[in-house]
């Protein structure tokens, strides 16, 4: 199925709402360091990576998940821990429901790796899966002389100097 457009206002409802469910006061205690990743969640506005993916999705299947919510959680791994890698930032997700709310995912509801790997196939839209190629040339090695003898030339084509 095609994925269902979620509009900015309604992502901030969510994330409000869930706010407010898990995080209530007198228990919910944000530190200085949240506010700048809060403040850059709720004004950023992704919506329109929905409708920039629609095409890579197929007409049937199940129901996919919201392409803005898994660039807007790629955007907080990157934020947050960019050293830990996809699959641990699926684990972050469970623990850390502060994360899965800001990724527009309820804190029970996470998606998969492979998902996000989807997600990033989909978002990259290349032919080829790296820049770089997978089997890479092997480098020749210089053959070494005997002890004592003068070592080869790198450049044969070159004998001396040209003048």
């Amino acid at each position: 199925m095609k994925p269902v457009f979620v509009s900015h206002d309604a992502y901030r409802l969510f994330v409000l709402s869930a706010l407010n469910k898990y995080y209530a006061p007198p228990s919910a205690i944000f530190v200085k360091a949240d506010w700048p990743l809060i403040f850059k969640c709720l004004i950023t506005d992704l919506s329109a990576t929905t409708t920039l993916l629609a095409d890579t999705f197929s007409a049937r299947g199940p129901q996919p998940r919201d392409p803005a919510s898994m660039l807007r959680s790629y955007l907080l791994f990157l934020l947050t821990r960019p050293e830990i890698g996809i699959t641990e930032w699926v684990n972050e997700l469970y623990r850390y429901p502060l994360y899965a709310i800001f990724s527009s995912f309820e804190p029970g509801d996470i998606p998969g790796v492979g998902t996000f790997y989807d997600f990033l196939s989909r978002f990259w839209a290349a032919d080829s899966k790296h820049l770089s190629p997978r089997v890479r040339p092997r480098k020749r090695k210089p053959k070494k002389g005997k002890k004592g003898e003068k070592a080869p030339t790198t450049s044969p084509q070159r004998y001396g100097r040209s003048g």
